[in-house]
């Protein structure tokens, strides 16, 4: 463990912060490429999305083909902007393959439960589609970085959930304000990705910058997930490997008789 994370989160040199940012971009824009060849092979079924004027009832198919494009492009951006990620920080995130295998499989589920949400959607109307989309990507997102927080970082896990949630806020305005401002939701299609991925990388990181100043200005780490308060003191973890149960020491032969 460094001296740095005695009373804080490892500092994040200038190189690592745009590193991450081009990780997060880079992650959130091969979704959306994929998303944008799922669409162009599929243009005619997709186009009532696009002119954002359809009102009467939507057909299955539709509904079908946005979720497998939703799905795919999701899956994929997340995957590779959390694996990105993981990367510039080697020391600190070194389970980047568990993170993985439990990202696809949160995927999965949410996909599952959103699938009422699309149906219900496109047949009241069209338009709150485009806002089942992005919760569906603001969600899947949001939930990938934590992962991929809690389980490679799990003494300053409670500083990245902080820096995902103000980062969450942060790109949905920017969503709600660029459809706002285009006046067509169709475009939450295309730039939630990039554009919630990209401020993870962004506000993440600069959460961690800030609150690793202020917990070497006070040398206390407020955040860290062995610090207690309340009725809690008197019963501090001091390690990860103290939290988890252990084996008990048996023979081979009581081993076997017990398990």
């Amino acid at each position: 463990m460094t001296e740095e994370s005695i009373t804080g989160p490892d500092r994040i040199s200038f190189t690592t912060f745009l590193l991450k940012i081009l990780a997060g971009l880079g992650g959130g824009i091969v979704g959306t490429l994929i998303l944008l060849l799922i669409f162009i092979l599929s243009q005619s079924i997709l186009d009532p999305f696009l002119s954002n004027t359809a009102t009467e009832s939507i057909s299955p198919i539709f509904v079908f083909i946005l979720m497998i494009m939703i799905f795919l492009s999701s899956t994929v951006g997340n995957l590779l902007s959390s694996f990105l990620l993981s990367l510039t920080e080697g020391e600190k995130y070194k389970r980047r393959a568990s993170a993985i295998y439990q990202t696809f499989i949160l995927s999965i589920i949410i996909f599952i439960l959103m699938v009422p949400v699309y149906f219900i959607t496109a047949t009241l109307n069209v338009s709150l589609t485009a806002y089942a989309i992005a919760l569906h990507i603001i969600i899947s997102a949001q939930l990938t970085a934590i992962i991929l927080e809690v389980i490679s970082n799990y003494r300053h896990a409670l500083v990245g959930i902080y820096g995902v949630t103000f980062s969450i806020l942060l790109s949905a305005g920017v969503m709600l304000g660029l459809a706002s401002a285009i006046q067509n939701t169709a475009i939450l299609l295309f730039a939630a990705l990039p554009v919630v991925w990209g401020s993870i990388a962004v506000v993440q990181s600069i959460t961690i910058m800030i609150y690793g100043w202020i917990a070497r200005v006070y040398d206390k780490d407020f955040l860290s997930t062995q610090t207690v308060y309340g009725d809690d003191y008197g019963k501090e973890v001091e390690s990860e490997e103290e939290a988890a149960p252990k084996a008990k020491d048996e023979a081979g032969a009581d081993f076997l008789r017990n398990n």
